[in-house]
C-alpha cells in the first residue's frame, strides 16, 4: 500500500475520498498535533496489488485492521471522507473498541430514500464538480477534477473510478448500515459541507440520529469535500473536538 505519513502525537488515520487520494494542506494542518497516517485504498494508484481479491466492504476493513497491526497503531482517531467515511462507519459499527474516536466528513454509506446520493459515476467532469464543490470553477475544484486529466494522471483517475465503482456502482450505500449504527460506542463528530449536492445533509443527520454519542457540524460555503475547500476551518473543528475528549 502507498502510505503518506507525517507529524507527531496521538495517531490519526485518515481514509480518503475517491477524488483526492493524496496528502493535502488539510493533512498538514492536522499533522501539527497528530501523527497522521494516510494510506491509499486498495485498487487506487499505488495500492493496486491483489485488488481483484476484494469483493466487499469487509475486505477493506480487514485490510485496515491488518494495516494498524503491522504499524502498531493502537486505537487511532479514525477520520473518513466520502467513500472513506463509508469505510470508517462500517469499521466503527463492527470494531468500535479498536478506535479512540470517529470523524465522518460527508460520508457515503447510508440509504436515505427521500434524499438519495447522486449517481456520480454517470457524470462528466464538469457536472461532477457542480455536485461536489460549492465553487466548481475554483482552483482547488478544477485541480481535483479537471476537465481532462494530465497524461501522468490518467491511469490514477481510471483506477480510482474503477475501485470506487466496485463498491458504489448504482447504489453507493449499504442498506443495512443504518440499523447497526447504535453499535458505534465512541465519540463521533459528523462534519458536512453545507452545500453538498452529492450526498445531502440529510445523510449527516441520519448518521447523527443513529450514533448516540455524536454531533453534527456544518461547514458554510463548502460542498462534498470541505477538507479540500475549507482545510483550515475543517482542521480547526476536528482539533477542537479531539481536544475536548
Amino acid at each position: 500500500m502507498r502510505l503518506y505519513r507525517g507529524g507527531e502525537g496521538p495517531p490519526l488515520l485518515f481514509l480518503h475520498d475517491s477524488f483526492c487520494p493524496s496528502w493535502s494542506p488539510f493533512h498538514a494542518k492536522l499533522a501539527a498535533n497528530y501523527e497522521v497516517f494516510l494510506p491509499i485504498h486498495p485498487g487506487f494508484s499505488g495500492s493496486e496489488e491483489k485488488f481483484d481479491e476484494f469483493d466487499e466492504m469487509e475486505d477493506l476493513i480487514f485490510q485496515y485492521l491488518d494495516f494498524c497491526e503491522v504499524l502498531h497503531i493502537d486505537r487511532p482517531t479514525l477520520v473518513g471522507a466520502s467513500f472513506g467515511g463509508w469505510i470508517a462507519a462500517e469499521w466503527a459499527v463492527r470494531y468500535s473498541g479498536s478506535l479512540n474516536s470517529l470523524i465522518l466528513i460527508d460520508a457515503l454509506g447510508l440509504r436515505v430514500p427521500e434524499s438519495p446520493a447522486a449517481d456520480i459515476l454517470s457524470l462528466d467532469a464538469s457536472a461532477t464538480r457542480q455536485l461536489i464543490f460549492a465553487e466548481p470553477l475554483a482552483a482547488a475544484a478544477v485541480e481535483a477534477i479537471p476537465d481532462a486529466p494530465k497524461a501522468e494522471a490518467i491511469i490514477s483517475t481510471i483506477l480510482a473510478r474503477q475501485a470506487f465503482a466496485r463498491f458504489a456502482w448504482q447504489f453507493p450505500d449499504d442498506p443495512r448500515l443504518q440499523r447497526y449504527l447504535y453499535r458505534v460506542e465512541i465519540p463521533t463528530l459528523i462534519l458536512w459541507g453545507e452545500r453538498d449536492a452529492y450526498v445531502p445533509l440529510a445523510h449527516g443527520k441520519a448518521y447523527n440520529v443513529g450514533i448516540a454519542n455524536s454531533k453534527v457540524i456544518t461547514i458554510p460555503n463548502s460542498g462534498h469535500l470541505p477538507h479540500i475547500e475549507a482545510p483550515e476551518a475543517c482542521a480547526k473543528i476536528i482539533s477542537e473536538f479531539l481536544c475536548g475528549l
